[in-house]
């Protein structure tokens, strides 16, 4: 079995040269430190660089270097800076106040930090950095979002949650992304070198370029992602759940903790470990759709809950999603775009790619075959038409700001592809929206 952490400290993929894992050097500080360290996270407003950006890779690549510019502009002194996802974790042993933070132009952060002690096993240690890691990240995400909000100690932030969110949004926070690579006394071997040290199994973003170099004009370039990853997928044609989101299995705590019937730190408890296994199911989804394109594709952890890469054609990755999605039946199911690589540069496929990850998004919840892959310049028919019209129109009814508005900002911008890929009959009804 494999560590779940080494030293010297992996790069995070993904993020420029030079930028260190933070779930390594986490293990180290659990090792290495006294009885308590001061830990800070800066989190990042990535949805808006990516619809400003209109590209995802270029919104998230905007996002990663503010981070590495906030560091390197922050008078660290003794702090260690690591990174993952969209996050910055800056940590130091010992009791500290937080040194003065700047923070780049055109990103919109927000940050929160902790003091954590530390005692018992190496193994205690570390989980309750990883624990502690997890209430500052979404102190962290509330501040982000709700900027009026001038406490910046991760647990007062915390505590006065449930004076400003409701149900719902209270429950998406709690939903946030761990950062936890998983191995070792998890009972899952760690990451190989190659391997994105938080999924052990899947390739890492940093393998991306010497996939394109070996790449061929018969390739199909595919995208995947998780349908609605926090709240999940109901079937459109009987109303039955079909996958259970991070953050509506959270509902209850939730409520219960708005209403006063659960404390701040027993919700952190169970919700803490709700993440957990939500991490396994994830790593296990995410794993068993790069290893059902090989030997013949390679998939890359480039995206927080989907992939990206190579594939000889749709039929190889429409075997690969339906194994995945029922390996975890009921808890997760993704989409996947392909388009033919042919001569295209890798922008245009990219973007192609994600126009048809849009489709498959627009009829989640359908008995269609394209809302497990759907491939460009394949046609939708008419029923399928009529589910993606359908669903673009209640997210226009229901106004910005709602769950899931950004799908009909995509639809706009890729206005002249739908019209392409839509029956005639549907055209008229697209147009309105």
């Amino acid at each position: 079995m494999s560590a779940a952490f080494v030293w010297p400290p992996r790069h995070a993929p993904g993020f420029p040269p030079g930028c260190a894992d933070a779930g390594d050097v986490l293990g180290r500080m659990a090792e290495t430190a006294g009885r308590e360290v001061t830990m800070i996270v800066v989190t990042s407003a990535l949805r808006a660089s990516v619809e400003e950006a209109g590209d995802h890779d270029a919104g998230l690549r905007t996002v990663r270097d503010s981070l590495v510019l906030v560091a390197s502009g922050t008078d660290c002194g003794r702090w260690s800076a690591s990174y993952y996802g969209k996050d910055l974790v800056l940590i130091r042993p010992g009791a500290a106040d937080p040194p003065r933070m700047r923070f780049a132009d055109g990103v919109r952060h927000g940050w929160a930090w902790g003091r954590v002690q530390l005692g018992g096993s190496k193994a205690q240690r570390r989980e309750s950095l990883l624990f502690a890691c997890y209430e500052v990240s979404m102190a962290a995400r509330l501040r982000r979002d709700r900027p009026g909000i001038q406490e910046t100690r991760s647990a007062p932030v915390i505590g006065g949650a449930p004076h400003v969110l409701g149900v719902a949004q209270a429950a998406s926070l709690l939903a946030g992304v761990l950062v936890r690579p998983l191995g070792g006394g998890d009972g899952v071997r760690g990451a190989a070198p190659d391997e994105d040290p938080r999924m052990p199994g899947v390739p890492s973003a940093d393998g991306w370029t010497k996939t394109v170099e070996g790449r061929t004009a018969t390739d199909f370039y595919a995208v995947t992602d998780v349908h609605d990853i926090e709240w999940g997928t109901l079937s459109r044609t009987g109303g039955a759940r079909l996958a259970e989101g991070n953050a509506h299995e959270l509902l209850p705590t939730a409520e219960a903790w708005l209403a006063g019937r659960s404390s701040t730190a027993e919700v952190l408890r169970e919700t803490y470990r709700l993440r957990l296994a939500r991490e396994h199911a994830l790593v296990e989804h995410l794993r068993t759709l790069s290893e059902a394109v090989r030997p013949t594709g390679q998939l890359h952890a480039t995206l927080g809950d989907g992939l990206s890469g190579l594939v000889p054609d749709g039929t190889v990755m429409r075997a690969a999603v339906t194994a995945a999605n029922r390996r975890t039946e009921g808890r997760m199911h993704s989409g996947v775009g392909v388009t033919p690589l042919s001569s295209l540069e890798f922008p245009a496929a990219r973007e192609r790619a994600y126009f048809s990850l849009h489709v498959t998004k627009t009829l989640k919840g359908t008995a269609c075959p394209e809302a497990a892959l759907h491939e460009f310049g394949k046609p939708l028919d008419t029923e399928s038409a009529a589910y993606a019209v359908d669903y673009l129109r209640g997210l226009a009814r229901a106004g910005a700001g709602q769950p899931g508005h950004h799908h009909l900002l995509h639809a706009r911008r890729w206005r002249d592809w739908w019209l392409e890929h839509l029956p005639s009959s549907a055209r008229a009804a697209f147009v309105r929206l």
